[in-house]
């Protein structure tokens, strides 16, 4: 069974109703019926009353648009099930405002609606009250195989709820009113999509669609579309829908000739997320401007739904012309109704933009502060692109390890770094210009956390490489990097031993400024230990209890691994050290050789050296 906040099926139209009344000023429940009126009750002496209606499920439609300017009163019937007629009956007797004015009723093409809202209608003609009733029939999908009943009626309607609520505003009778909405309804056609089904409070899911899979022109009940397709993006889907509309081949096509101009109806079917749903209207008045079809007005919202169906309906009203451009101003009357949508004029369709001229982060970029040699930019670019590139190599890993306590992308995130960096012309010869860029692309490029961590890390880091008036490039470089790691303690309130980025960097950055040195080959050996050190830090993050980020909020027995965003230190840290230590660690000298001992003959003694001459002496004798 579905789940749903409600508190029992048989109760949830009713207290939905309660809920809208009480929540909305000027709208009232007409006794024990399921009929929302507004305060008022009846329409003005001289003005034709509007109800329209139909079954729950499809909420804000049509209590939703109770108000001066749109309708009378409205009549629920259960889940997915007309309104019975008796309702119907109760609310025309309560809001017709004499005898002579009338009352006029609007539903979509339903049997149910039509066999209660028409004997409701009957009815009040036998106690001599002058009803008339428009019926709309907009769905551009069914194909000629469904003539006998019509097309269906759907989100189209609300066209013709606000056009008539206009019109009795401004004192139309009630015959004149049914001819311009019987015009105003050959104009408009609705076409549909879902990506899921929906399901009735208490039952299962009505059908179900797969994970790859989409279906096109299906009905406000879950009644079957032309056909399923294969789930693609968002303009493709669009621009089936639009394609369906249109197609000349079909017995419901709705033309929509260039020139032409439009009243357009995004509907929220129930499940899209707002995201979804302007990217939807986005679409679907680019690909309509494309198709050199101007779009006037624009609506989008939850108008029609069919409980919590993840889908869309279009909605046009073509208003080219003088028989139709007229339209409009119906459409733009005033209206109290609590859910009728703020329209989109057509003078904001394109997306109106204000020169940033000035104040982008990229006309800031000075060449301020202390600058570096040509081999200290070279020191510098070799750094951030191998930090960069270990990044790059540690995604799986780091999203991973994000996975179990944050949304699982803490790789992917950093990866846009380094994307990023390689696309950037760092000013290299100025150390706090480059923080600056680098702060900009953790802005705009990554954001999120992790782009305000790094941001806050590189801005303050510049402004204290800036201002140090230490002497020794390699204390000033530390220094500055410990006044961004604080400032990052300081706004993500992260201390030691929370299990954050600061566990790897702060001991790193510690090590460093405790073990100063000055040759090149003594500053690589600590900058290696002090990877050595974050490396570390990041794997004690296994044992601790998360106190600040979405960690925290995690059971710390899900908590096991270590902290993503300390082992991204770790790597990158590693990443621009060892590329420094590749390429600019001179060679130690060669010792020079031990020069080798002088040999000194050793002397003769005497007494050899005589009995030598005694031997030779006596040989030669």
């Amino acid at each position: 069974m579905s789940k749903k906040l409600i508190n029992h099926p048989d109760d949830c139209v009713d207290e939905a109703l309660e809920g809208l009344v009480m929540t909305h000023l000027g709208l009232r429940i007409l006794g024990e019926q399921r009929v929302v009126v507004h305060e008022s009750v009846r329409a003005a002496n001289g003005k034709v009353a509007i109800i329209a209606g139909g079954g729950g499920g499809h909420e804000p439609y049509a209590a939703g648009f109770v108000g001066q300017g749109l309708l009378t009163a409205a009549v629920c019937g259960r889940v997915f099930s007309s309104p019975p007629a008796g309702a119907v009956l109760a609310a025309i007797r309560a809001a017709r405002s004499s005898e002579n004015d009338g009352v006029l009723l609007i539903l979509i093409n339903y049997t149910g609606d039509r066999l209660n809202f028409g004997l409701a209608l009957e009815r009040a003609r036998l106690e001599d009250i002058r009803v008339k009733m428009v019926i709309c029939d907009d769905d551009c999908a069914l194909s000629s195989s469904f003539k006998a009943v019509g097309r269906r009626g759907l989100a189209g309607s609300l066209f013709l709820m606000k056009a008539a609520g206009a019109l009795s505003e401004r004192g139309e009778v009630l015959d004149s009113m049914v001819h311009v909405l019987e015009e105003m309804k050959q104009s408009i056609g609705t076409i549909g999509a879902s990506l899921t089904s929906c399901s009735v409070p208490g039952g299962e899911t009505m059908f179900r669609l797969e994970d790859d899979e989409f279906e096109l022109g299906l009905g406000i009940h879950g009644e079957a579309g032309v056909k399923r397709m294969q789930m693609t993006t968002a303009a493709n889907i669009i621009n089936e829908m639009l394609n369906r509309m249109t197609d000349s081949d079909s017995s419901c096509s709705f033309p929509l000739p260039s020139g032409s101009s439009v009243a357009l109806i995004v509907n929220n079917l129930g499940g899209l997320s707002i995201i979804e749903m302007y990217i939807a209207a986005r679409e679907a008045i680019k690909q309509l401007e494309s198709r050199e079809v101007k779009v006037v007005r624009c609506y989008v919202g939850h108008l029609m739904t069919s409980l919590e169906m993840r889908g869309i309906q279009l909605s046009v009203l073509r208003v080219d012309g003088d028989e139709r451009n007229w339209w409009l101003s119906l459409l733009d009357a005033p209206t109290s109704a609590p859910m009728w949508p703020h329209p989109l004029y057509h003078d904001r369709i394109t997306p109106e933009k204000l020169s940033d001229e000035g104040y982008r982060w990229d006309h800031h970029f000075e060449n301020r502060g202390p600058s570096l040699s040509d081999r200290g930019q070279i020191a510098m670019k070799n750094a951030i692109h191998a930090a960069a590139s270990a990044l790059e190599s540690n995604v799986d890993l780091l999203n991973e390890l994000d996975s179990g306590c944050g949304d699982g992308d803490c790789g992917s995130t950093l990866n846009r770094f380094a994307d990023a960096v390689r696309q950037m012309d760092l000013v290299l010869e100025y150390p706090c210009t480059v923080f600056h860029q680098l702060c900009h692309l953790m802005e705009s490029k990554v954001g999120g956390t992790s782009g305000a961590v790094y941001g806050i890390f590189f801005a303050a880091m510049a402004k204290a490489f800036e201002d140090s008036d230490l002497s020794e490039d390699v204390l000033r470089w530390t220094y500055a990097s410990k006044v961004g790691i604080e400032a990052v303690m300081k706004y993500g309130k992260a201390e030691p031993g929370d299990r954050t980025l600061v566990d790897a960097l702060l001991p790193a950055l510690e090590h460093l400024h405790s073990h100063p040195k000055t040759s090149i080959n003594e500053i690589l050996d600590e900058l290696l230990a002090a990877s050595t050190v974050a490396e570390e830090g990041a794997e004690k993050t296994a044992g601790m209890r998360a106190r600040v980020g979405r960690a925290s909020y995690v059971n710390e027995d899900l908590v096991t691994k270590p902290d993503a965003g300390a082992t991204a230190v770790a790597i990158w840290f590693r990443g621009f050290v060892s590329a420094l230590d590749v390429e600019f660690r001179e060679p130690e000298p060669e010792p020079e050789p031990e020069p080798e001992p002088e040999v000194v003959p050793e002397p003769r003694s005497r007494s050899s050296s005589s009995s030598s001459s005694s031997s030779s002496s006596s040989d030669e004798e």
